[in-house]
């Protein structure tokens, strides 16, 4: 059965939709690709082999461009990625914590076929920008890791892999200053794939990527972090003072308190764009002949069509 890539979806919550419409529980359906091991899926978004990147095209019909398109590869954004558990890591994890994967309970319970985002594989992502609430990367009832791969049994995605409860269950709306360090840093990110890039040789997503935060014994990048501590950090980042230890020498921990400092007063990229052109515009129609706006426009066309529909009648 064909399955059709949902706007922003990540490769594999794609594949794993494909595997249930056909009858193959999402573990094992590694072995119709010809890969091995339970988290098969989640290592495909970071590198799609051109074998199985056209053996999915023959089988779906689906481009192969869109196919590549799902994936993470190549990716402007890697050091802020999310980090996937080694195995050593996943056997010292308590519970079956074995992935960081997060998502938006409220998106999952939105959609008609629940589906995980490229999107919510940012490090700097930690809550969502429709629904404004927090992401979760762990399921509500047993607190167990997000691991839709090692699924055994023909269910959907919002289904625990290892109690079977719902991970749709409602969190907590995100803070206000939260929201906006977080927007600020999507804008930010989005700029430099668009090609405006910082001057200089290291990278905007390097130089973030870069910076360590001290937690318990631990030193490590936003990358390796949970969705709790990250979310922990924005906070005490929007408080003012720095929190954690920092490696001092390291540049990406000033870009980081230089973007904390202007978060509470960035008004978003949209918005300022927006302004930019409202302001343009006055300047121009001191200059050039009044003409009609976009509103007078569409009234114009609205009369038309209403007229035209009278008329038919």
């Amino acid at each position: 059965m064909d399955v059709a890539p949902a706007p922003g979806e990540l490769l594999s919550s794609w594949l794993h939709r494909l595997a249930l419409a056909n009858g193959v529980p999402a573990r094992y359906f590694g072995r119709v690709l010809g890969l091995r091991g339970a988290s098969w899926s989640t290592r495909l978004d970071r590198a799609l082999p051109e074998h199985v990147l056209n053996f999915l095209v023959e089988q779906t019909r689906v481009p192969a461009e869109d196919i590549a398109g799902l994936a993470l590869v190549p990716d402007p954004l890697a050091r802020l990625r999310l980090r996937l558990l080694t195995v050593s890591q996943a056997r010292q994890a308590s519970g079956p914590q074995v992935t960081r994967l997060q998502y938006c309970p409220a998106c999952l319970r939105e959609d008609h076929a629940p589906y995980f985002r490229r999107g919510w594989t940012l490090a700097t992502r930690v809550t969502c920008f429709r629904h404004g609430c927090q992401l979760r990367d762990i399921c509500p009832t047993c607190g167990g890791g997000v691991a839709p791969s090692r699924q055994d049994r023909l269910v959907p995605q919002q289904i625990c892999v290892w109690c079977g409860g719902d991970l749709r269950k409602a969190t907590a709306r995100a803070e206000h200053d939260v929201q906006q360090l977080e927007r600020l840093l999507n804008d930010l990110l989005r700029l430099h794939v668009a090609g405006h890039r910082l001057p200089g040789k290291t990278s905007l997503p390097t130089l973030l990527g870069s910076a360590c935060f001290t937690f318990g014994d631990e030193l490590k990048s936003m990358a390796h972090l949970s969705i709790r501590d990250r979310l922990r950090l924005f906070r005490q980042l929007t408080d003012g003072p720095m929190p954690f230890h920092w490696q001092c020498e390291n540049p990406g921990a000033a870009l980081w308190a230089r973007i904390a400092r202007t978060a509470p007063t960035f008004p978003g990229l949209a918005s300022s764009f927006s302004k930019r052109v409202i302001l343009r515009n006055s300047a121009e129609q001191n200059t050039r002949p009044a003409r009609p706006d976009l509103t007078d426009l569409l009234q114009a066309i609205g009369r038309l069509q209403s007229n035209r529909r009278s008329r038919q009648a």
